[in-house]
């Protein structure tokens, strides 16, 4: 292995030890947080009920923040895998949908979203895919402008053989000259910075790998108006491919 290799792998291993070694004490922080919060060590005010809140939702972030740079660690060194399975993309865009309604509605955002009927399964790991999914509709919400819409989109076009998921927004985009970035790992712009300083600039990063580990494909392009459209594409699940899915899976359950 070069040097340059190596001294990155060495890297991206540190970052996983730290980062595992500090998700127990969050967990057990976290669970201290949501007893007080459920009155498991009595009666409290709202002012206190305020702040434990406050606190559980950082306590959360932070957790997030800690679980991407575990994943963006694996990344680096080839050992982050997919649980492949048939999934229904319109399930869950409707779910991530439901969850982030209140969000998106305290944020002044109108979410429409489209979809063809009886669309096809694909073939990914639910949990990431869910994963790139909330990132792409929290980055609509997070940074959108004023009384903003965000589209939500799921197509598969005539005689195409994948399935095309899109978030577009009206938010505050991204420059032109950091286009070439946008996918890279830490990379966050500044107007991005000014609206939420806490990002880890790692989602867009992660998004990347788990669309093309699922043979697919990754891509934005700037809206005429304002903001941005992100989009992924995966190859629908039929033919071949489910077969040799389907006869891999039954022989590891015999």
């Amino acid at each position: 292995m070069p040097q340059e290799e190596a001294q990155k792998y060495k890297i991206a291993e540190t970052i996983s030890i730290i980062s595992h070694s500090l998700k127990n004490p969050i967990a057990v922080l976290r669970g201290y947080l949501e007893s007080l919060l459920g009155g498991d060590c009595g009666a409290i005010n709202l002012s206190q009920k305020e702040y434990l809140g406050d606190a559980l939702f950082n306590l959360k972030e932070m957790s997030k923040a800690i679980d991407n740079l575990i994943d963006a660690s694996r990344i680096e060194t080839g050992e982050y895998k997919l649980n492949m399975q048939l999934v229904s993309l319109e399930e869950i865009s409707f779910k991530v949908l439901s969850e982030f309604y209140q969000w998106a509605q305290a944020a002044n955002c109108k979410i429409v979203f489209k979809k063809q009927k009886d669309l096809p399964s694909v073939l990914t790991d639910p949990v990431k895919v869910r994963k790139v999914i909330e990132n792409l509709i929290s980055n609509a919400i997070k940074y959108n402008v004023g009384q903003g819409t965000i589209e939500v989109s799921l197509l598969l076009k005539a005689g195409q053989k994948e399935i095309i998921f899109s978030c577009k927004d009206n938010g505050i985009g991204i420059d032109q000259s950091d286009h070439k970035k946008i996918f890279t790992k830490f990379f966050r712009s500044e107007k991005a910075i000014e609206i939420d300083p806490s990002g880890s600039g790692l989602g867009l990063y992660i998004n990347k790998a788990i669309i093309e580990l699922s043979r697919g494909r990754i891509w934005f392009v700037k809206n005429k108006k304002r903001g941005m459209t992100f989009s992924f594409a995966l190859p629908i699940a039929k033919g071949p491919t489910v077969k040799r899915f389907i006869l891999k899976k039954n022989s590891r359950n015999k």
